[in-house]
């Protein structure tokens, strides 16, 4: 996995890692080389070579549940919110939202923390207390603040707008990475303030917008996501992330 992570997420400056072929540490050819040769420390710790963690040997990497369990739940949310499917199913995004958003990423994130990659961690964690907190507006507090006679957008807007400020330092910190988590980040970032803006506004033009924003999102993690495993399984990069 080790060539994986040095295209996907590792700062550039990283020390070369080790080029011994193995199940775990495929070898890395020139392209996927980190520019430079700094002593800054990596953003993923690999499980093979000279800068491994002490977690990494009995721990497995979980980029890729995490990647995928994002994708799934920022995906189909956006399905709804972009109008394609009824709106009369939007409660099985609290499913979702719980399970993939929430459990899996927060495994994830944990994991990553105790491998010592703590941007992994941070992403994964974060987003898992985003899906928990707004699954708890919509399906607990929304209706308590509809009887109430306040206003349920502005509420939620103002709820996406806090997250949307967490994501664009997450997405500055991407830019340490690759060029395929700029993009990802940046446009989860973007859906981010125009939903906010939707739910200030009440606009569903805005909501459709933001939840096609959503999708592309998802789809973007989702091949991050496939690049990890399947570049690990075939020890050799079969899916490029640039």
């Amino acid at each position: 996995m080790q060539a994986l992570h040095d295209l996907m997420f590792t700062r550039q400056g990283t020390p070369d890692m080790s080029e011994s072929k193995t199940s775990a540490a495929p070898v890395m050819d020139d392209a996927q080389r980190p520019v430079g040769g700094g002593g800054i420390a990596p953003v993923h710790i690999p499980i093979a070579g000279p800068t491994v963690g002490p977690g990494a040997q009995i721990i497995g990497d979980p980029l890729a549940l995490g990647l995928a369990s994002f994708g799934v739940s920022v995906g189909v949310v956006g399905a709804v919110n972009a109008g394609l499917v009824d709106a009369r199913t939007g409660p099985v995004t609290y499913a979702v939202m719980i399970a993939s958003g929430f459990v899996t990423q927060l495994i994830a994130g944990l994991l990553g923390f105790r491998r010592g990659e703590t941007f992994v961690g941070v992403v994964f964690t974060v987003f898992a207390g985003f899906w928990l907190g707004v699954t708890l507006l919509l399906a607990f507090w929304a209706p308590t603040i509809a009887k109430a006679g306040g206003s349920v957008g502005d509420g939620l807007g103002l709820f996406l707008l806090a997250w949307a400020l967490i994501s664009t330092f997450i997405w500055i910190a991407s830019m340490a990475t690759t060029k395929t988590n700029i993009v990802v980040f940046g446009v989860g970032t973007a859906s981010l303030y125009v939903l906010a803006v939707a739910g200030f506004a009440g606009s569903g033009g805005l909501t459709k917008i933001g939840g096609w924003l959503q999708i592309i999102t998802g789809v973007g993690l989702f091949y991050l996501s496939a690049a990890a495993i399947v570049n690990e399984m075939y020890s050799r990069r079969i899916i490029p992330v640039f």
